[in-house]
């Protein structure tokens, strides 16, 4: 068994990313809700919040995904065996560590919570520039950066420097964000394009370049504290650059195709947060927060549970089917989105019960994934 489990990056990462999503989102919930008070960390709630979902949650997750994917692009191996169990247990010594940070000594929570990705991208950076795979090279220095944003928020919380850690929160996710604006940018339109055929596609090579140099300009502007209104239509410009290129994917006629059409309602979320965005910043900065979800729950919490189904069927060789689980757990991903986004605005006396309802939705989301798919991971591929 521990041969198949760690013989691969999407065995291990994957179902520590949805474990990290059942646990860590909860504990929250308890907390903003007044039934905990616990929380020894040197991170404030919020903060402690934002971090383990960022680093805690959708970080494993990217590295499940590199580590199966760069294999497929070089043809080169991973880390397996040993390494790739270290690699899980340091992990799981970060999340502890940020969570008992305050009664640790200082160096303790930065060390293992910060060690996971730079040693993840030595993982995938050799066999990325050995074979000269050029259109990747990128991931292994944006890797770089989200793992110094992730160094940032621990010195600005222990008042190192001079720096809001919210504000590193905040380009950590816009950088999950842009991570998701190019794999999913990929992924989406060519599943759809293999499957379906004569769907005529269109797009402009442009679209991609104006959404990242956007995205990047609304990064350095939340950092930096830059005006309001540059960060408005930085932040215009990208939803709308996005949303062209939604159009011309054509993703609706995957309607009855749940996991195809996920894909696509993942990358959507991506255009809602960037217009919520920037509504905060010109008319109601209320929006921010709600713009924050739009990205979490609703993109990344779309786009991980998709590629992580269809990562798993596919690398253990199991036929592409649709299920009804898949379905259930897409749709409760959502309802999630929406009841922490959408629903605050027309039902803004029933804070407490939509976060929870979001929080119940989210966990049975990635508990479903788990119980589907832990058979799976400590099975040979077929």
């Amino acid at each position: 068994m521990f041969s198949i489990l760690f013989s691969a990056g999407f065995r291990v990462f994957f179902p520590l990313g949805a474990l990290g999503a059942i646990f860590l989102l909860p504990y929250w919930v308890l907390l903003i809700s007044g039934n905990a008070g616990y929380l020894p960390s040197h991170f404030s709630a919020p903060s402690w919040h934002q971090h383990e979902m960022i680093f805690g949650v959708f970080a494993p997750i990217i590295i499940g995904f590199l580590f199966t994917a760069v294999p497929n692009w070089t043809g080169k191996p991973s880390p397996a065996g040993l390494p790739l169990a270290l690699l899980a247990l340091l992990w799981v010594l970060g999340r502890v560590s940020v969570f008992y940070g305050g009664e640790l000594p200082v160096f303790v929570p930065v060390v293992l919570d910060v060690a996971l990705l730079p040693l993840a991208i030595m993982g995938i950076a050799p066999a990325i520039f050995q074979t000269g795979n050029k259109r990747n090279y990128f991931l292994p220095v944006m890797l770089s950066i989200f793992a110094i944003f992730n160094l940032c928020s621990h010195l600005a919380a222990l008042e190192i420097i001079d720096f809001d850690e919210n504000n590193f929160f905040v380009a950590a996710l816009l950088f999950v964000v842009m991570l998701m604006n190019v794999i999913g940018g990929r992924v989406a339109p060519s599943f759809l394009k293999n499957k379906y055929g004569d769907v005529g596609q269109w797009s402009h090579k442009a679209l991609l370049p104006i959404s990242m140099i956007s995205i990047v300009v609304t990064m350095l502007g939340v950092i930096f504290d830059a005006p309001d209104k540059m960060i408005g239509v930085s932040s215009l410009i990208a939803g709308i650059a996005i949303l062209i290129r939604i159009v011309g994917w054509k993703g609706w006629v995957a309607i009855k195709d749940p996991l195809m059409i996920i894909l696509h309602i993942g990358v959507l979320w991506i255009a809602v947060g960037f217009f919520l965005m920037s509504y905060a910043k010109f008319i109601d900065d209320m929006f921010m927060t709600l713009s924050y979800h739009a990205f979490s729950i609703g993109a990344a919490g779309s786009l991980t549970l998709g590629v992580m189904t269809r990562a798993m069927i596919g690398h253990s060789g199991r036929p592409m089917n649709n299920e009804f689980i898949f379905s259930f757990y897409f749709v409760l991903i959502n309802i999630a989105a929406l009841s922490r986004i959408i629903a605050p605005l027309m039902f803004d006396g029933f804070y407490i019960e939509l976060l929870s309802v979001s929080g119940v939705c989210w966990v049975l989301a990635y508990l479903l994934f788990l119980l589907r798919f832990i058979p799976l991971v400590v099975t040979p591929r077929v």
